[in-house]
């Protein structure tokens, strides 16, 4: 795995928008490369799958991926790409993976940034 690459991937997803209080108040789009994000997703290692414990390592859901769905409703396509990386981050664990007790660690710390954000009525809402 090519963690710098990783590294300028999940970099390039944006970052929030905050107010002198701290309060976020919207996502700033830069280069967004979620189509790059994706694609590493599907070629990780199904054995030891480096690239999504990196991802989750790095927190990338609750701090680029969550916002973007947020805060850039008004950007369908945009919103609809960080949904299907969302759900390649949480496909089923393979029995025969090495790591499971952590990968099951980094699923519920995904699936708990999920449920305590705004997310599912956003994903909702485009149905």
């Amino acid at each position: 795995m090519d963690t710098e690459g990783l590294s300028v991937i999940c970099a390039g997803l944006g970052y929030v928008d905050e107010d002198d209080s701290g309060n976020r108040i919207g996502h700033a789009k830069t280069d967004y490369c979620l189509d790059d994000l994706l694609r590493s997703l599907k070629r990780d290692d199904p054995q030891s799958r480096p690239v999504f414990k990196q991802v989750c390592k790095w927190n990338t859901v609750s701090k680029d991926l969550i916002p973007i769905i947020e805060y850039c409703q008004d950007d369908r396509n945009l919103v609809l790409n960080a949904v299907n990386v969302l759900v390649f981050l949480t496909m089923p664990i393979e029995a025969s993976s090495n790591g499971i007790s952590q990968q099951i660690e980094y699923l519920w710390g995904l699936k708990s940034s999920i449920t305590h954000s705004n997310t599912n009525a956003v994903v909702m809402s485009l149905l």
